[in-house]
């Protein structure tokens, strides 16, 4: 990554600081959920549905109570006798909530029906995990099994097996965006319509720790207690006292400590969080829970899965007129927390960078016998990105145009900014042609044509790809505090949460560039809900903006008060006080004193000077952001493959980038978060997917089915940054954490098609494996419709 101008030789921001934190997690001292084992702790299994789609006849647990060691086993039928409540969504916006739209029940454990492979059927809770396990085979369930819908095309055709009989097509909502009497009037002056459909396969989540939960109750205090690997505590404990257990949020401690991934998967309430909790209560003992990887496949909330019919209307000089798209997201069956969140927000980016002058968007959520679905790194925006430019090149394809010379010509430009999308969406700021150019150059496009002659020689496909993104970025609000303690050292409490996004090295970075406090007497407290008064945790990029400028805030009530103090002992007017690396300066009086003082004199049992009682009492700020309005980050990436048509095999052998995230506070965090990003992009585009069978059943439930991409797979990869810091926030920055994971799959899709023109093929659906990519090749020699032999 090229950043070198970007670097100061201080610590602030801006600095290349290696991650404090990974001294900790590299040395084996971290502490995840699963090293958190508390005193007569039990263990807690899931006994999961075999079927998809089928009436619960009768639940039989008498063999299972005859196991020794067991202690409960819980089924639906307790849970409603104790009169608790069900998992929330609470992603449905203003825009739908005064339509019609479905909404569910999702209580932890399946009453009556199972509507997906490996729904929770009962909870068995014993003194060990294998004496759960033997109890968990001794329950007999009967099931009425009916057929099942657990793809989006199986759940809309006509006659479709139903996920909930009130949901008529297994349609939850339909929202629409644009101005459908301007798109078809554009449609009606084209010369050409270009018509395609795009699908985004259904992905796993896979972080690196399972998912993992301790439930404890004391009866003493009415508290119930949870550690969990959740991304979001604060989050959790809102949505367990107010929709599950029905009790005041301070009776609801919720505890992360370090999360080993997360990627949006770990930021919903989940059944095993509920029942670790309620059986605690119930057998008056703390219980455990932890996911193996099968049970992961079976029960994560999983991401993207989304068909997309879209129509680009163009004039014969690559101008688009007009732009429609009808989508069909996948919800799953049951809607979770953040269930409606990425075909929502996502679709908001079908615009893309370029100036659609007339838009039409139909957003449909589609019920599924599968599991539910949630946000996953991208979060809608992935999908929207792979639309826009799938749609570019097959426009340019259709009229013999460069790929790039139809995006030139389609490219908002600055003197357009701010720009209101014709899905009524704002960007305030971007250089797209400058940048896209940026991206060129480091690809070195232009030598392209000897590098395919080079790979054609070794009886290779050649073939290269571009992509243009744009994604919205930081939502919502959330507050900072920062305090003094008595000896200078200070502490940040966040309501945001990192699980691998390095905070606790950038906000040190921050505090050190506005209050002159050394790194090393900085620490950071986050994820615990007694320590942590409220907070929204991490996702959407969002934390450097939210998080950042609310830190902001907090460092300057801490400037401000700190003034008061240092006026008083200094014997000086405040208004004549300047701040600046951790000291305060009077140049008329030529007097000067360190913060790390002035903090020091507020703890003082006897202060040098006497303060008024309200700075007695330490020095602390809160600071409070939101994100209104939010921010776009956006870029470019260019990817080369190599494709041999004997055998289908794709090799990337090169990714570029460039990206606008704003203001960088880290550049060495933002370049691991953008190379995390692409690897996960890489894995989207050429392996992963999540495949059930026409019955539901689950075909993808390990590694040995479900495709991870492998170091090897991996090229060379050039990144680099062409800032343009946006005014939506005080800090100019832009969300960074999803930039690769959003641009590059369209990019690898269109170096693969550009591969395989030669075969006359120009669409194939993610992920390209050599299967899909050897079929398209056979059929199209079948069919006559090669152009050309390899050279």
């Amino acid at each position: 990554m090229k950043v070198e101008s970007m670097v100061k030789v201080s610590q602030g921001i801006g600095a290349p600081l290696p991650r404090v934190e990974d001294v900790r997690l590299l040395t084996g001292q971290g502490t995840f959920a699963d090293d958190v084992n508390l005193p007569r702790q039990a263990r807690g299994y899931v006994l999961r549905s075999t079927v998809a789609h089928a009436n619960i006849v009768s639940i039989d647990v008498s063999g299972a109570l005859e196991i020794p060691g067991i202690l409960a086993v819980l089924t639906a039928e307790d849970y409603e006798q104790d009169g608790l409540g069900n998992i929330p969504c609470v992603s449905i916006p203003p825009t739908i909530t005064g339509k019609k739209y479905h909404p569910t029940p999702f209580p932890p454990l399946s009453s009556k029906r199972v509507l997906a492979i490996g729904s929770p059927v009962a909870f068995i809770v014993a003194e060990t995990l294998p004496a759960a396990m033997d109890a968990a085979e001794r329950i007999q369930v009967v099931y009425d099994n009916m057929s099942a819908a657990p793809t989006v095309e199986s759940a809309i055709e006509e006659n479709a097996p139903l996920v909930w009989p009130e949901a008529t097509g297994n349609i939850c909502f339909r929202h629409e965006m644009g101005d459908e009497q301007a798109t078809n009037a554009a449609f009606e002056k084209a010369d050409r319509v270009v018509k395609s459909r795009i699908r985004s396969q259904r992905l796993a989540g896979n972080p690196l720790e399972p998912r993992t939960c301790i439930g404890a109750y004391q009866e003493a205090d009415k508290r119930y207690h949870l550690t969990s690997s959740t991304a979001n505590p604060s989050r959790i404990r809102l949505l367990l006292a107010e929709h599950v257990f029905r009790v005041p949020a301070h009776q609801i401690h919720v505890v992360a400590g370090d999360v080993g991934g997360g990627f949006g998967t770990k930021g919903g309430l989940y059944p095993e969080e509920i029942l670790v909790l309620w059986a605690a209560k119930r057998v008056g003992r703390p219980v455990k829970w932890v996911a193996d990887r099968s049970e992961s496949f079976l029960s994560d909330f999983n991401g993207r899965d989304q068909v997309a019919d879209a129509e680009i209307a163009l004039k014969n000089d690559g101008t688009v007129l007009g732009f429609r798209v009808d989508i069909h997201h996948n919800l799953g069956c049951q809607l979770g927390p953040s269930t409606a969140h990425p075909a929502l927000v996502g679709s908001r980016m079908l615009s893309g960078v370029y100036a659609f002058p007339a838009m039409h968007v139909k957003v449909n959520g589609v019920f599924t016998h599968s599991r539910t679905l949630t946000t996953y790194r991208g979060a809608g925006r992935p999908e929207s990105t792979l639309i826009v430019e799938r749609m570019m090149d097959l426009a340019a394809a259709e009229l013999g145009m460069d790929k790039v010379e139809i995006r030139r010509r389609n490219l908002i430009s600055p003197a357009q900014m701010p720009y209101r999308t014709g899905i009524n969406e704002t960007y305030d700021c971007g250089e797209f042609e400058a940048l896209m150019d940026d991206a060129l150059k480091l690809a070195d496009w232009d030598g392209f044509e000897a590098r395919r002659k080079e790979s054609a020689a070794r009886g290779l496909l050649r073939g290269r790809g571009l992509s243009m993104y744009i994604e919205v970025a930081a939502t919502i609000s959330d507050r900072m505090e920062v305090r003094f303690d008595a000896t200078g050292g200070l502490t940040v409490i966040a309501g945001t949460f990192s699980y691998g996004q390095g905070h606790e090295t950038s906000y040190a970075q921050m505090v050190h560039e506005w209050l002159g406090v050394p790194i090393e007497k900085i620490r950071l407290i986050q994820g615990d809900t007694d320590k942590v008064a409220n907070g929204r945790g991490s996702f959407g990029s969002r934390s450097m903006t939210v998080g950042g400028s609310a830190l902001l805030g907090a460092c300057n009530q801490i400037i401000e008060r700190g003034r008061r103090v240092a006026a008083i002992l200094l014997e000086c007017d405040e208004e004549g006080l300047e701040f600046g690396n951790g000291v305060y300066r009077h140049a008329g009086l030529n007097k000067e004193i360190t913060l790390d003082k002035v903090a020091k004199a507020t703890y003082a049992w006897g202060a040098p000077k006497p303060l008024p009682p309200e700075l007695w009492s330490g020095l602390e700020g809160r600071g409070y952001f939101t994100a209104q309005p939010q921010n776009y980050p956006n870029g470019c990436y260019i990817c080369e493959v190599e494709v041999d048509p004997e055998i289908g095999t794709i090799s990337l052998v090169d990714i570029s980038g460039i990206d606008d995230v704003g203001n960088v506070i880290n550049p060495l965090i933002l370049e691991g978060q953008i190379i995390g990003g692409i690897a996960q992009a890489v894995g989207q585009a050429l392996l992963e997917e999540v495949v059930h069978d026409k019955d539901g059943q689950l075909l993808t439930g390990s590694f040995t089915d479900y495709a991870m991409p492998k170091a090897k797979d991996f090229p060379r990869i050039r990144v680099g940054l062409r800032p343009v810091p946006t005014k939506t926030n005080p800090l100019g920055v832009k969300g960074g954490a999803e930039t690769g994971t959003i641009g590059l799959p369209p990019a690898v899709a269109s170096a693969v098609m550009d591969a395989l023109s030669v075969y006359g093929i120009k669409h194939i659906d993610m992920p390209l494996t050599a299967l899909k990519v050897w079929d398209a090749i056979q059929q199209s020699k079948a069919s006559g419709e090669a152009l050309q032999a390899v050279e």
